[in-house]
């Protein structure tokens, strides 16, 4: 089929001059660019460019998102400080940008310790877990983030407890990255539900059906439909293959970004409380003030040397590649490769867009007066 698409360099430019028109500074509008554009390269389309217009555009003007009211040009305040470890808030400003500089204190904290661990309250959505996980490879560093919420009194579209009827969490991704050393770094990045909500999203606009097994309607019943999508289902499934094992990485993710960063609180700013259902009193005195987040990094010579770690990370994922494929496979491959092989052909061809995506992004320039300069290219996406 016949798709739109765009060049890196100008969506770059485009996006980072979007971000700066809307009201971001400079310095966040390069964060935040950065981010979308290491997702849309890699073929992580859900979490890409496709969300600038929806999730941090119109969010600022306090339409369209459920996540809040993005706040600009506040900064991100340091509120518990330690060699190790910092317990940060977003103060309700982007996720994007303040989510680069919490994994760069963490970096810094292990690079002068060792490790670093770093919380965020009171923030918005931070897209990609997967790119704060890699920041730390480029230092020869293990990486580690993630993001979470929990509705205590239920959310459209979150996901349900294993075993449970009201969906009261948030998709709660988690994602760890390892340097290799002529390979491309080991990426893992997976929500704890069956899929993200973004992919129901995406899939809604494509007019496509979902595979039953990932969400169920009002019902409680799994449907094929994503506009009937109630309750999204833990990894594993809502009470078959493992869906207890989802809800507890759900909690586990929670329990570092919800509840350890502070954003689990008594007495929360109620404009900072999300979902439908936050007028609603809060569960025991508490309720979540904003999204959370965590970030890590660990220097891999704390535990030897880094050449012959990498090396080690080579030969493991050459041991993988190298066996032999399941029908309907040409390779066994692990998390990152993939997303690497597609980074090479999207700077070369360009990043193909949805028409929804073009839609949005045309609606931007036009908003704004920032020219947008796409192309047709017979291929997929």
């Amino acid at each position: 089929m016949t798709s739109r698409r765009i060049s890196h360099d100008k969506l770059r430019v485009f996006m980072h001059d979007v971000f700066v028109a809307s009201g971001a500074d400079v310095a966040d509008a390069e964060k935040a660019t950065d981010v979308l554009m290491w997702a849309s390269l890699r073929g992580v389309d859900t979490h890409g460019v496709r969300n600038l217009k929806r999730y941090y555009i119109d969010s600022a003007g306090g339409v369209g998102r459920r996540d809040g009211v993005i706040r600009t040009g506040v900064p991100l305040t340091v509120e518990r400080d330690s060699p190790t470890t910092a317990a940060t808030s977003a103060n309700g400003g982007m996720g994007l940008s303040a989510s680069v500089k919490a994994m760069t204190l963490a970096i810094d904290k292990a690079s002068s310790q060792g490790m670093g661990v770093v919380t965020v309250r009171n923030s918005t959505h931070f897209g990609a877990a997967g790119y704060y996980a890699h920041m730390a490879t480029q230092h020869d560093m293990i990486g580690f983030a993630s993001t979470g919420y929990l509705f205590p009194h239920g959310q459209p579209k979150a996901v349900a407890p294993f075993g449970g009827l009201l969906p009261m969490l948030s998709t709660n991704p988690l994602a760890m990255a390892c340097p290799a050393g002529t390979g491309p770094a080991f990426v893992l990045d997976m929500s704890t539900s069956v899929v993200p909500v973004n992919r129901i999203e995406m899939l809604e606009e494509l007019g496509k059906a979902l595979p039953l097994g990932w969400a169920l309607d009002a019902q409680h019943q799994p449907t094929s439909d994503p506009v009937a999508v109630d309750k999204m289902v833990p990894l594993g499934g809502a009470t078959e293959f493992g869906g207890h094992k989802g809800f507890g990485l759900a909690i586990a993710s929670w329990i570092l970004t919800g509840l350890l960063s502070g954003a689990w609180r008594e007495n929360p700013d109620p404009d900072r409380v999300l979902g439908d259902n936050k007028s609603q009193d809060p569960e025991n005195g508490f309720a979540q003030e904003g999204i959370g987040h965590v970030f890590a990094a660990l220097r891999l010579d704390q535990f030897g040397d880094p050449d012959t770690i990498k090396r080690g990370m080579d030969v493991m994922m050459q041991t993988f590649n190298q066996s032999p494929p399941a029908p309907g496979f040409d390779c066994v491959m692990i998390p990152g490769q993939p997303e690497f092989k597609c980074m090479q052909n999207r700077l070369r061809d360009g990043i193909p867009l949805m028409a929804s995506t073009v839609s949005d992004l045309s609606s931007l320039a036009d908003e704004f007066g920032i020219a947008l300069s796409l192309h047709d290219n017979n291929a997929g996406t």
